[in-house]
């Protein structure tokens, strides 16, 4: 969940819990695949409202139809409070639910429950997977900077098996080749880091200084680019907005891009021989080729009156973003093809915020 969004979705849901029943957040089990198997479509992952423990899962098949609550559907309970994120590792989902401190170990083509892993896990993030290890970041207790880490998965036992200290605010995680990249976003705070986690030793092997609050980051031909949101005017100490190039064999920032004063950009996917990212609605290219600013938008959501962009990726060349509407709706799925032209919209649950690809 991004920081300003967090606090704004704790906020409303506080007086949208004070508003409502029991009745009012019982899940609603919409129809499933007949024969069960979520192979070959897409998953949508729906946070759900802060406190209110009404995590989904979405899941978009091949034909295009949607079903939703299907954790709930297969298993006979909820999901959790707050769905943050999901890893794919062989025949088995990890979905991270963070407010509750756990992960829930899924097939992924039954999505039938294997194992909820809750020791050692406080606050996940994110999950990547170097062979028979999870690596999985963990903010701990927000309210401390010190006791952040990386959890270290035995995907064979699903148990944890190691911590790595690292700095604030751990988020998102790549790997390349056994070395590990971790963004720290910083929490509750402001991070402005990248720590790299060689994991034979499973250590801290260098900080890459960048921008303030990192986020996305993408892996192409040995580079490794950031994009990094920088501190908003509302924190009363703005800065500047950066997507960064690392060389990855010397761990160096090679190359940067900075925003303008008051330019504070959102996600940030790979398309092809280019990136994405995202900005205030509307979707921006950039070439791997020729990493400057462009000077236009490749499209913009207006048209199809998008209220909140939460999530955003790119699969079998199809655009998918996330609209969160006023975080206690029912969100939506809005597609467009590579040129930014728009294909369709899907009805998902509460606060929809990441797309998964299951093939």
């Amino acid at each position: 969940m991004n920081k300003g969004l967090k606090l704004l979705t704790i906020c409303i849901s506080i007086l949208f819990l004070q508003h409502c029943t029991s009745e009012d957040r019982e899940i609603i089990v919409d129809n499933q695949p007949l024969s069960g198997d979520y192979a070959n479509g897409i998953f949508v992952l729906n946070e759900g409202g802060y406190t209110n423990s009404n995590a989904s899962v979405s899941f978009i098949d091949a034909s295009g139809q949607v079903y939703n609550n299907v954790f709930f559907a297969i298993n006979g309970r909820g999901l959790g409070d707050v769905a943050q994120s999901m890893g794919f590792n062989g025949d088995f989902a990890y979905l991270l639910v963070n407010n509750s401190n756990t992960i829930e170990v899924v097939n992924k083509y039954t999505f039938e429950s294997v194992i909820t892993i809750e020791n050692n896990i406080l606050n996940p993030r994110y999950i990547t997977f170097v062979g028979d290890k999870g690596y999985i970041t963990n903010w701990g207790d927000p309210a401390d900077p010190t006791d952040d880490y990386v959890a270290v998965l035995n995907v064979e036992t699903n148990t944890i098996i190691n911590t790595i200290p690292v700095a604030e605010g751990p988020e998102a995680i790549v790997n390349n080749n056994g070395t590990i990249y971790v963004a720290h976003q910083g929490a509750y705070g402001y991070g402005n880091s990248i720590s790299v986690i060689d994991t034979t030793s499973e250590t801290v092997t260098k900080t890459i200084e960048v921008a303030d609050v990192p986020g996305n980051m993408i892996i192409d031909n040995n580079s490794l680019y950031i994009i990094c949101s920088g501190k908003a005017s509302w924190t009363g100490d703005e800065t500047s907005a950066g997507i960064y190039k690392i060389n990855m064999v010397t761990n160096l920032v090679e190359d940067e891009i900075t925003f303008a004063t008051g330019v504070h950009p959102g996600f940030l996917k790979k398309a092809n021989n280019s990136i994405l990212y995202t900005l205030n609605g509307a979707i921006y290219n950039i070439a791997f080729n020729d990493f400057t600013l462009p000077a236009t938008a490749l499209f913009n959501t207006s048209t199809q009156n998008l209220e909140v962009l939460y999530g955003f990726n790119i699969i079998n060349n199809k655009i998918y973003i996330a609209d969160a509407k006023d975080y206690v709706s029912n969100g939506e799925v809005l597609i467009y093809n590579m040129q930014g032209e728009f294909q369709e919209g899907m009805d998902v649950k509460i606060i929809p915020n990441g797309f998964y690809n299951n093939n």
